[in-house]
């Protein structure tokens, strides 16, 4: 038989719980929660190096649990990186993406699994009291002429 002897966050919560005492149970946004997606689709233009393009909004404390991207077309040398208006790249560094009808998973291990506590609003930059808009902003190259880019943005929030 093999036990544990060592405990992730939450499961320190639980297996706490001992000696009648009232149970501290981990929020629904980090377990138990219902998942949700939001899916933001890009018409590659040839967007300049620097386009900031809004992609997603999701209410605060909700608890990213997964980032997919979807491209058809390559982006080349051009790199992409998701964050919000006042880190870009808080939720993605900057990658190339060159992988074409594959579904890639992306995300930084500090972000993906934490509420988001503080949002910003992509239109204003100024900080929101609901909501994070998570922004994509290119760099080192323009995209593609044509193509689309699929983004899915998969959270827990209640």
């Amino acid at each position: 038989m093999t036990v544990a002897t060592a405990f992730s966050t939450q499961m320190t919560q639980l297996t706490g719980n001992a000696g009648g005492a009232i149970q501290q149970l981990p929020n629904s946004n980090v377990v138990a929660g219902r998942e949700r997606c939001f899916i933001a689709n890009i018409a590659l233009a040839t967007q300049a190096i620097g386009t900031v393009f809004g992609v997603a909004r999701i209410g605060l404390l909700g608890v990213i649990t997964g980032i997919t991207l979807i491209t058809d077309t390559s982006l080349g040398s051009a790199t992409i990186a998701l964050g919000d208006a006042n880190s870009s790249a808080i939720y993605m560094a900057a990658s190339v993406l060159t992988a074409t009808n594959t579904p890639t998973r992306v995300g930084l291990a500090s972000t993906h699994g934490a509420p988001i506590a503080t949002g910003y609003d992509c239109v204003s930059g100024l900080v929101s009291k609901s909501y994070e808009d998570i922004i994509l902003t290119t760099a080192v190259a323009a995209l593609p002429a044509s193509g689309n880019l699929a983004i899915i943005f998969e959270y827990v929030i209640d």
